[in-house]
């Protein structure tokens, strides 16, 4: 448990004393100003009141009461010192042993009792020590206390206090505006009866959960006076006054509704944007679809030769953007691309249209990398003009083969590597002094996603680039 901080006497304190006694009077004054202190000095209930209550007079710091007084009851003249603003703390003198008198000073808030005993003055500098500190750290108590009581009637949220029993000793203003209950109307009622029925179960748990977890919120629904539901997070803590004392419970609940409100709007609208967007991917690759047919049955009408190979590949090309809509309808995160089963599908869908079904096998190594729309694209014909590229010149004459795809992360780039264990690249080959579109194209594509191919012939054809812009 935290303490308080030490709080150090002031350096010189204005006492006033009321004491009858001249000679006690006298003494108690000497022993004080030797201690740091001024000290007035009044001999009864009437002259006492007046130095309270002079405004020209600089306030005192503490009253040092004498019991027996010429002029009444001392009782009065305590009421006065502590009614002064800012508060005179009362310490309280007599010279009677009767306990009666002592219960009532410190029922009446007297800050401290001292016994006219012999050489009872060589106390008071002590006790006048200890009461400054008590009074300064008082001061400082109830400036928190008042700051924290206008921070609670103030606040928005509705914040209870019940006993260890859940009985409701206090709840802020909020709860009218919250729950269109008049918080008098609240005290001594079970503190459950502030949520929901079905929800009562939850607050408990929040309490057992209390000790362990203080920082554990929940959503709990309150039925307001009108008949509708609010949606509060809930917060309990518990407080202990003092060591032995059963601890109060505290409730705070923020209104969330308008928030979930919003929030469910929100969710609809992304639900309603996601159906639309998915059957926009759906009808771009049926319309790529149809266009693809439409190649290939050109395609048929053809004799073999350059134009019929041109319209082929352009098929294939369309074919490679349908697949990227294709799995992007049918991926749960429409905003990206995976990569594997995109590749794979690519793959087998080239060696269906050829000649090469059966006879050339897949080797796919790729990480689980993803792609936006707009990279999805050029890398998806990229990879379809390479592997093209291999299942024409790689295995002539019926041969079998493996093709490899490789897609991994490196520092800073995506490396794509492409490879075949067929009859490798021509003597003198240049892919960028050639005749071939295809090349051309894959040439450029890869510098789009800020790389530059590579061929290499060795135990067949290897072709890679690191692209930077994936």
């Amino acid at each position: 448990m935290s303490t308080l901080p030490e709080v150090p006497a002031p350096a010189l304190s204005r006492v006033l004393l009321v004491e009858d006694d001249a000679g006690t009077a006298e003494l108690v004054r000497r022993k004080l100003i030797r201690a740091g202190y001024t000290v007035d000095t009044a001999p009864c209930v009437k002259d006492g009141l007046k130095a309270l209550t002079d405004k020209a007079e600089k306030a005192y710091d503490v009253l040092l009461l004498d019991y027996m007084l010429p002029d009444g009851q001392p009782w009065e003249l305590a009421d006065a010192a502590q009614s002064c603003v800012p508060e005179v703390p009362v310490v309280f003198v007599t010279g009677m042993s009767n306990e009666n008198v002592a219960i009532e000073a410190l029922r009446r808030g007297f800050a401290d009792y001292v016994k006219k005993s012999e050489g009872f003055w060589d106390e008071l500098p002590a006790v006048l020590e200890r009461v400054a500190r008590l009074n300064r750290i008082k001061g400082r108590l109830d400036e928190t206390s008042a700051l924290m009581g206008a921070i609670v009637e103030h606040s928005s949220d509705l914040v209870a206090v019940c006993t260890g029993e859940g009985c409701l000793v206090y709840l802020s203003p909020a709860c009218y505006s919250l729950l269109g209950v008049p918080a008098l109307e609240m005290i001594n009622k079970p503190w459950t009866e502030l949520v929901h029925p079905e929800d009562r179960a939850a607050l408990l748990s929040l309490l057992v959960n209390a000790q362990n977890n203080p920082a554990q919120i929940t959503t709990l629904r309150c039925s307001r006076r009108d008949g509708a539901v609010a949606l509060m997070e809930a917060r309990v803590a518990l407080l202990q006054a003092t060591a032995g004392t059963q601890p109060m419970i505290v409730l705070t609940l923020h209104d969330v509704t308008e928030q979930r409100e919003y929030e469910d709007q929100m969710q609809a609208s992304l639900r309603e944007k996601e159906v639309l967007l998915r059957e926009v991917y759906h009808r771009v690759k049926n319309n790529l679809q149809v266009i693809q047919s439409l190649l290939r049955m050109r395609a048929r009408t053809l004799p073999e030769g350059e134009a019929k190979e041109a319209i082929e590949t352009t098929g294939e090309r369309v074919h490679a953007m349908a697949m990227v809509h294709e799995r992007l309808y049918q991926m749960k995160d429409l905003a990206s691309l995976e990569l594997e089963g995109y590749l794979r599908d690519m793959f087998n869908g080239a060696v269906s249209s050829s000649s090469a079904l059966g006879r050339i096998l897949l080797d796919l190594d790729c990480e689980g990398i993803s792609l936006t729309l707009d990279r999805a694209i050029p890398f998806g014909l990229l990879v379809n003009e390479l592997l093209s590229n291999s299942l024409k010149h790689a295995f002539p004459n019926g041969r079998s083969g493996t093709i490899g795809i490789s897609v991994r992360r490196i520092e800073g780039a995506v490396r794509l590597t492409i490879t075949d264990n067929g009859i490798g690249l021509p003597a003198g080959f240049e892919p960028d002094k050639g005749n071939s579109m295809g090349l051309k194209l894959a040439i450029s594509l890869a510098q789009q996603l800020g790389g530059k191919l590579e061929f290499v012939s060795e135990n067949g054809c290897r072709m890679q680039t690191d692209l930077t812009r994936l």
